[in-house]
């Protein structure tokens, strides 16, 4: 699976690189329609101020957007444990969530230093930490655990800086 799933990256970026002329749409959906979510990855992208946004451009609002997100999650999921109590699965995924906030954080630091091959490898932890947060705990005052959402969406995250980084360093 993580071969096939290396392969699919690779092929979706040299689909990406080799359309010479593009526009601002046709680039979104051809990143979008590599991950999970692509109605969730096309609203962070159309976050993007520039008028004719280079995949630098791209990358950088998907590395914002990444940081914000996830530092919010981590409160989410911190605040529900201050609150709730213990429990073997919201304890895991408060330490995972810390870690995804992190590597989330270190990922701008290494964007701004264009050393975007490290800043892809770092998506390599988040989506290792977002593995270990599970969902098998209860959330007062949601019908389902809000935390599956939120995983789905920081996997897509993962995706795209990893997507974008791949075509920015190439």
């Amino acid at each position: 699976m993580k071969m096939c799933r290396i392969l699919s990256i690779f092929l979706a970026i040299t689909l990406v690189c080799s359309i010479a002329v593009a526009n601002t749409q046709q680039t979104v959906d051809a990143i979008c329609k590599q991950t999970i979510d692509i109605k969730f990855c096309s609203g962070i992208l159309a976050k993007n101020q520039a008028t004719s946004p280079s995949m630098k451009d791209f990358l950088k609002v998907t590395v914002t957007e990444a940081e914000r997100i996830s530092a919010d999650t981590y409160s989410f999921i911190s605040t529900i444990y201050r609150n709730v109590g213990s429990g073997p699965g919201l304890l895991k995924c408060v330490e995972a969530y810390a870690r995804v906030n992190a590597s989330f954080t270190n990922a701008v630091s290494l964007f701004n230093e264009e050393r975007y091959g490290e800043m892809i490898g770092l998506m390599h932890e988040v989506s290792y930490g977002v593995g270990i947060c599970t969902t098998d705990f209860n959330v007062p005052g949601y019908n389902i655990n809000p935390m599956i959402e939120k995983n789905k969406e920081t996997n897509v995250l993962a995706a795209m800086e990893k997507i974008i980084g791949h075509m920015v360093s190439s």
